[in-house]
């Protein structure tokens, strides 16, 4: 995140854990953004998976 051991040994719990949740968003980070999403049982078959 670009702090060195001074500055986080300056910060509170949650200054520290704001700027880790901001840097994480910002470089991607973030709730099913780019979570895959499942495959349908009529896709799979479409695509000539056996499914029980």
């Amino acid at each position: 995140m670009g702090f060195d051991p001074e500055q986080v040994g300056r910060m509170s719990r949650w200054q520290f854990m704001a700027c880790l949740d901001g840097y994480a968003r910002a470089n991607g980070a973030g709730p099913s953004q780019n979570a895959p999403r499942k495959m349908s049982i009529e896709r799979m078959r479409e695509l000539g998976i056996e499914v029980e």
